[in-house]
């Protein structure tokens, strides 16, 4: 019955505290290589939008502004 393999929210389990620091290790490094990645995401869509001319320099944009 798949009752049996539910578990609720209210139990705990007890793990050793080395595991615990690996999962938190383990938990910090996929956070770094999300971030990671995000930011591989930004600088592939900037250079899309580089190749598109939907960006322009910066200079042009203070010209603009009068500055």
């Amino acid at each position: 019955d798949s009752i049996d393999y539910m578990v609720t929210a209210k139990e705990k389990i007890s793990i050793l505290k080395t595991e615990y620091l690996r999962l938190k290790e383990l938990d910090k490094r996929f956070k770094d290589f999300w971030l990671y990645l995000e930011s591989l995401m930004d600088i592939k869509g900037a250079r899309e939008e580089i190749r598109q001319k939907k960006v322009i320099p910066q200079e042009k944009l203070f010209e603009k502004l009068g500055l």
